[in-house]
């Protein structure tokens, strides 16, 4: 009789979570999702997509809400990744597991690796934890109400976000008092020269900045009538927009301090791998050094991470994490409103940080009107995007260029934005 066949050893699945909807989540999904022997999971806490970098726009007109959101899980998700949807809760670090709420219940996640790309908390900017569709867009359409009716609106941060907020609300309402304030300088993290400008461009479209320690301001946004201490002024309002960030999205991990500095951010190495646990690694969440955080930064983070999650499964050498875009020291871009057409608004760009082959399309900083960028980019970013022919990548110009792509890039992201959401059935 023929001898009986050894059994062959199959390969044993590797587990690999990551905890995130936006697309540092989606983007390390991709890169992973066809490595052998490695089964990926998502966990999100929202069932639908949105960009964020639509949002300060939407706010102030929230008719334009729905061509920022991608509401189709078929058409976003990544085909051969495992979707959970639910807020997490919870990641015990001993026995590898992540906690998630769904309709009600706990349900727990095993991992091998773990990838943290859950991103910054900033109310308004993104929805709730675990929010709904329909209870997201009534937010939106009760909070864009409430910044038409009322007569004074203070916008709190005077970071990036902040300014392109008060800015669409001056364009879009030119009889309001739109008051900025912040507790140090506005746009901390860029040259001092362009902090300058930026404050003569807020003086330029009435919107008072009081600078100076805050007090008496409510902890989220408020829609009611009240008013706030800054520096030694008073401030009242009828609405009132906190738009800065509250840190990184990391509360789950509060049942390990350890693994989390001061600000929440999640302690790493070199290669963006939690000092504590080796398992877990982060991207855009980690207290690693970087200039700001932005997309020419995430994106070296994701391809890393990914990279060593798979070194780390395969028991192989960690590489060391490069940031992306070392002389980008500081955001490019500076916007205070835009109103898709430009009128009224203010945007500027810093051509010094960009690299070589985008220096091109602002010749240096000199604007680059009629041939750069080429007429044959017109269609999409607008003849003058960088300014008029020798002058200054600023003005009006910028801000009409700025207004859509505040749109148009999430498509580079995620499909289906600006779906109509489809019926779901049983």
């Amino acid at each position: 009789l023929p001898a009986p066949e050894e059994a062959v050893a199959m390969p044993t699945m590797k587990r690999v979570v990551i905890i995130g909807g936006g697309p540092s989540a989606k983007h390390c999904a991709e890169k992973l999702v066809g490595a052998k022997n490695l089964q990926v999971t998502i966990v999100s806490a929202n069932k639908f997509v949105e960009w964020p970098l639509a949002m300060p726009v939407c706010l102030v007109k929230p008719e334009l809400h729905d061509k920022a959101i991608s509401p189709n899980f078929d058409t976003f998700k990544v085909k051969g990744v495992e979707y959970k949807f639910g807020p997490v809760t919870s990641v015990d670090v001993s026995a590898q597991t992540v906690t998630y709420t769904a309709d009600g219940k706990d349900e727990a996640v095993p991992y091998d690796a773990l990838i943290v790309a859950t991103g910054f908390g900033m109310p308004l900017v993104y929805p709730a934890l675990g929010t709904s569709l329909a209870d997201r867009k009534a937010e939106v359409l009760k909070v864009g109400a409430a910044i038409k009716a009322a007569s004074t609106v203070v916008v709190s941060g005077g970071g990036p976000v902040g300014l392109e907020l008060a800015g669409n609300i001056r364009v879009q309402y030119p009889d309001k008092k739109v008051v900025l304030v912040s507790r140090s300088k506005i746009i901390a993290g860029n040259p001092e020269k362009t902090q300058n400008t930026v404050m003569g461009v807020l003086k330029s479209m009435n919107i008072d900045l009081v600078t100076g320690d805050i007090s008496g301001a409510p902890e989220e946004f408020s829609l009611e009538a009240g008013s706030l201490t800054a520096g030694n002024e008073k401030v009242s309002y009828d609405v009132f927009l906190p738009m800065y960030s509250r840190g990184p999205n990391t509360a789950f991990l509060k049942g390990a301090p350890e693994l989390l500095d001061a600000r929440g951010a999640i302690k790493v190495n070199e290669s963006l791998q939690s000092t504590g646990r080796g398992q877990i690694f982060a991207v855009g969440v980690g207290d690693n050094k970087v200039a700001f955080i932005g997309f020419a930064k995430l994106d070296a983070q994701w391809k890393d991470v990914t990279n060593n999650v798979k070194a780390y499964l395969e028991g192989k050498e960690l590489k060391k994490h490069k940031e992306g875009m070392p002389g980008m020291t500081h955001p490019p871009v500076v916007v205070v409103g835009n109103s898709m057409n430009g009128k009224g608004a203010w945007a500027g760009i810093d051509c010094s940080v960009l690299p070589a082959p985008l220096k091109c399309c602002c010749c240096c900083g000199m604007g680059g009107f009629p041939f750069c960028p080429p007429p044959c980019c017109w269609p999409c970013c607008h003849p003058c995007c960088v300014g008029y022919c020798g002058g200054k990548p600023e003005g009006a110009g910028p801000s009409a260029f700025v207004g859509p792509m505040a749109f148009k890039t999430a498509g580079l992201h995620f499909k289906g934005i600006g779906e109509a959401p489809k019926q779901q059935t049983m």
